[in-house]
């Protein structure tokens, strides 16, 4: 009896399998040109437009230029149709019984025409659901007059707005391709840069030119710009700003004659901005905050490193704080950093040293500094024999940010607002204060 059970189980999913590669089609996006899809609101095309996909809305106007479309969310919705194949066929029904599975006004419709020259189109027209509402009433062109059914689960996998298809990026951008970068205010030139072999360097200000750029800045203003997406498209040409954008930036890709575009608009009192781009030219909105965040001055983008020390001479590391009255002398083993005094390893300080490196000064530096600043910390770097690398004192100051404090390095009298997180990691190094009796 189990037997004939497992064999009937198989009969019918192999029976399955075949009903679903002879009546159902399974697309890749290389192998479709075009997606029409009519839903009960409304008609659009997903259409392959050289390299991309745009998005076409049916009864837009003649000049209206269509939107780019997210080809990741084509291949979702070409996924969903060739993993939702039809449970079962029902058979042909009369033609005048199909109003009655909802093919005379169906939830959707979608028609898919094949890249390759002679394979027929298919359309796939989904009824009412059944009785049940566990499955939906099907056909497929493959097989015309046959109703199908399909798991209701797949409705919602393809009953889609046109927006959903929006790619909501700003640019297409690949980043570690961008060449040259201009940012322009109202009335003039930000700044400028130039990629020269894998760094940037300055070509405006004129006090910056040749000066070389934060490497890692670039890289973030250009993930932050790729990572950016508009809250709305719009697609039609018709609200087009006064006056001058508040931002602008060109990039410039390789073997490209136009650089890339985004404007940025002044957003008054509004939450949001108008903004556009080569890739949206009749424009989006977008969050002001968002905006906010993808503008830089010429000083975010200098290279504003304060510390430079070679890792592979430091031997050994002494660390004051002034505060606590507290003193830790390490040394480097073979095996880590060792605080010999207490008999204890200190893990983690090769990572404390390499955030030293990366502090940045936050804004202009200072030649002198006073009350009410006053001396939090210092840490004292030592080569072979105890020779003396560099000093760095860090200083509080209520006058600064509440994430930044001052740091001193050696005899220079300079100082640089940095981020304060490197004095309580240094500082939770230390061992702890003696009791006192």
């Amino acid at each position: 009896m189990l037997l004939l059970a497992l064999g009937v189980g198989l009969f019918l999913s192999t029976q399955e399998q075949r009903l679903g590669s002879s009546v159902w089609p399974a697309y890749t996006a290389d192998a479709v040109a075009s997606i029409e899809i009519a839903t009960r609101a409304e008609r659009y095309a997903l259409v392959r437009e050289g390299s991309g996909w745009t998005v076409r809305v049916a009864g837009a106007e003649a000049d209206a230029l269509p939107t780019p479309a997210d080809q990741s969310r084509i291949e979702a919705l070409l996924a969903a149709i060739a993993h939702n194949r039809p449970t079962q066929n029902l058979g042909q029904a009369p033609a005048a019984e199909l109003a009655g599975y909802g093919f005379s006004e169906p939830l959707v419709r979608i028609l898919l025409r094949p890249v390759a020259a002679g394979q027929a189109e298919v359309l796939l027209t989904i009824g009412r659901e059944t009785p049940t509402g566990a499955a939906l009433y099907a056909q497929s062109s493959l097989v015309p007059e046959a109703v199908l059914l399909l798991d209701a689960s797949i409705l919602h996998q393809i009953d889609k707005p046109a927006e959903h298809y929006y790619d909501y990026r700003l640019l297409d951008l690949s980043t570690d391709e961008a060449q040259h970068l201009t940012v322009s205010g109202v009335s003039n030139i930000q700044w400028e840069l130039e990629r020269k072999d894998d760094a940037f360097v300055f070509l405006r200000p004129d006090s910056l030119k040749g000066s070389t750029v934060s490497s890692s800045e670039v890289r973030l203003f250009l993930h932050n710009l790729q990572a950016v997406s508009a809250d709305s498209i719009l697609p039609k040409n018709d609200r087009q700003p006064a006056g001058r954008p508040a931002f602008t930036l060109d990039i410039l890709m390789p073997r490209a004659a136009e650089p890339l575009r985004l404007e940025v608009f002044p957003a008054g009192e509004a939450e949001q901005v108008f903004g556009r781009s080569s890739r949206h030219p009749s424009g989006f909105l977008l969050d002001r905050d968002k905006a906010k965040n993808l503008f830089r001055l010429a000083f975010d983008m200098q290279w504003r490193g304060v510390i430079t020390f070679d890792s592979a001479r430091v031997e050994s590391a002494r660390i004051y704080s002034v505060t606590g009255n507290q003193t830790l002398t390490v040394e480097k083993s073979t095996s880590g950093w060792e605080d010999r005094e207490h008999g204890r390893k200190v893990a983690g300080l090769d990572m404390a040293l390499w955030r030293l490196k990366e502090l940045r000064f936050e804004a202009e530096p200072t030649s002198k500094l006073a009350y009410p600043a006053v001396q939090r910390l210092s840490l004292e770097l030592f080569a072979k024999d105890a020779k003396v690398l560099s000093t760095y004192t860090f200083y509080a100051d209520p006058r600064l940010p509440a994430d930044q404090c001052w740091l001193k390095v050696g005899a220079e009298e300079v100082y640089y607002p940095v981020g304060n997180q490197i004095i309580e990691e240094l500082q939770g190094y230390l061992p702890p204060r003696p009791v006192r009796p």
